[in-house]
């Protein structure tokens, strides 16, 4: 599948793009600059690749849940497991078995974001003007406790530092303005405007979302 070029990407998708590709750099640099693997679960275009370029990225598109088998991928076998924006579309009794895929697959580090238990008030009222099938299943899952998701990382013998991504105020307001333009090719055009002049500085609280390097032990 043809990837897609920064430019096409919606200003959402390109903030969590360009925050994971940084924290995999330092994965790299750490691991002495070589091309690493890396797993993209839930990925399904493949444009995550597009900023990580000279690393291998495998795309994930299958559930991974305790009754499907989870990641069907030996221990260890990747170096980086990604998952963007996919905890919340996990039912909450799933979530611990999640995250426990990723650690295991991974061999230097897994990258874990999704917006926060705190966005739910901004969720629910973009949801209430542009009925966005996603987050209809956001509000049916309920989003994750930052608390209890760094728990569970603890309990899994995981250390971690966390990463505020996508200012909320503004990512409402993005949200909305979006869905009151239908034409695609303003919509590409606002969010390249966005992408290129505010994205590197969006990454604060109050957050979206939040991205997690994690690492074992």
């Amino acid at each position: 599948m043809p990837m897609p070029s920064l430019d096409e990407l919606g200003f959402d998708r390109f903030q969590r793009f360009a925050a994971t590709a940084r924290l995999v750099g330092q994965v790299a640099a750490e691991a002495g600059g070589r091309r690493l693997s890396i797993l993209d679960v839930g990925g399904f275009d493949n444009a995550l690749a597009a900023f990580l370029p000279g690393h291998g990225l495998t795309p994930w598109g299958e559930k991974v849940l305790r009754s499907g088998g989870g990641l069907r991928l030996a221990d260890a076998s990747q170096d980086v497991v990604v998952a963007l924006d996919v905890l919340e579309h996990v039912p909450p009794g799933e979530r611990r078995f999640f995250i426990s895929e990723l650690a295991r697959v991974c061999r230097l580090a897994c990258v874990l974001g999704f917006p926060v238990k705190a966005a739910e008030a901004a969720e629910a009222f973009v949801l209430e003007l542009t009925k966005s099938a996603w987050l209809a299943e956001h509000r049916e899952h309920g989003l994750p406790d930052p608390g209890e998701i760094e728990a569970l990382f603890r309990d899994l013998g995981l250390t971690y530092t966390r990463h505020p991504n996508a200012c909320l105020p503004s990512w409402t307001a993005m949200m909305l303005l979006m869905h009151g333009v239908q034409d695609l090719g303003l919509r590409a055009s606002i969010s390249q405007f966005f992408n290129h002049n505010f994205a590197p500085i969006e990454d604060r609280e109050p957050a979206y979302r939040y991205i997690y390097l994690c690492r074992r032990g």
